[in-house]
């Protein structure tokens, strides 16, 4: 048994000898599987860090560039966006403008139809019975424009007084056709 001892001592010895002698490699190789919680040493992990540290670099001098990119992209829809909508609300004046011109030309049309028939009433001359519809349809297209631009509208309404007169008095002779 002594000899079993001494045998155990042997080996304990020169496999402490061996293992002073690597101590890196077997660091090294615990390392891989191992992890000390308070000091961290792990070459894998270091390696792996170490190799990909200029890719990751990279990728964040990308990743900035591609903010920057987007954020200038952002700025110029929002300025694109903007300049239409003052292109439509030019747009929109321009309309506005050319419908109260033909509103106005058409106020005017409509007045000097009405004056027109007036006088011709006045001169004599006979007219059927769709003129009188007409001028009374006119009539309410021009009060509706007159209402709407708030204008006076006093020689008009003068006017169609005496167009209706006219016809009531003269419905059932030969002044007017029916």
């Amino acid at each position: 048994m002594i000899l079993e001892s001494s045998l155990l001592v042997d080996g304990l010895q020169v496999a402490l000898e061996w293992a002073s002698h690597h101590i890196v490699e077997i660091i090294v190789f615990l390392s891989i599987f191992l992890e000390v919680s308070k000091i961290q040493i792990n070459p894998i992990s270091a390696i792996v860090k170490f190799i990909f540290k200029p890719v990751r670099k990279e990728i964040a001098l990308m990743k900035e560039e591609l903010k920057q990119e987007i954020e200038d992209l952002r700025e110029d829809f929002t300025k694109q966006i903007q300049d239409l909508k003052e292109d439509q609300e030019n747009e929109k004046k321009a309309v506005e403008e050319l419908i109260h011109s033909n509103e106005m030309s058409e106020i005017s049309r409509i007045r000097w139809e009405i004056i027109e028939f007036s006088n011709s009433i006045d001169n004599g001359q006979l007219h059927v019975r769709d003129e009188y519809r007409h001028i009374k349809d006119e009539y309410k297209k021009y009060s509706a424009l007159i209402d709407k631009y708030n204008l006076d509208d006093v020689s008009t309404s003068e006017e169609i007084e005496k167009i209706k007169k006219h016809y009531e008095k003269n419905k059932g002779t030969s002044s007017v056709y029916f």
